[in-house]
């Protein structure tokens, strides 16, 4: 199970990309997870580390490629209708 920062990003990043065909920059991603520039980067180091995602150019967030969409465990991808209910329940 993936921690809180690192699940939150995948699913911002799988989202973000099928809604508008390109990744969130730093700015968005502060702005849809409440979080620090650094501990952005720290989950995305640690979702690259896990084979979640490749970043290979770390100079901009629209070099990120994902492997995997949804965490691992799963049977099935997350419907944005379970994304809606995931950061509204919890």
């Amino acid at each position: 199970m993936l921690p809180d920062i690192e699940r939150k990003l995948l699913r911002i990043l799988y989202n973000f990309f099928a809604q508008k065909r390109r990744m969130p920059t730093m700015n968005e991603l502060e702005i849809k997870t409440g979080r620090s520039v650094t501990d952005i980067k720290a989950g995305l180091l640690a979702l690259e580390k896990d084979n979640y995602i490749t970043w290979e150019d770390k100079s901009d967030t629209r070099h990120i490629v994902i492997i995997e969409g949804w965490e691992r465990g799963r049977s099935r991808p997350m419907s944005p209708g379970d994304a809606n209910r995931y950061f509204t329940e919890y």
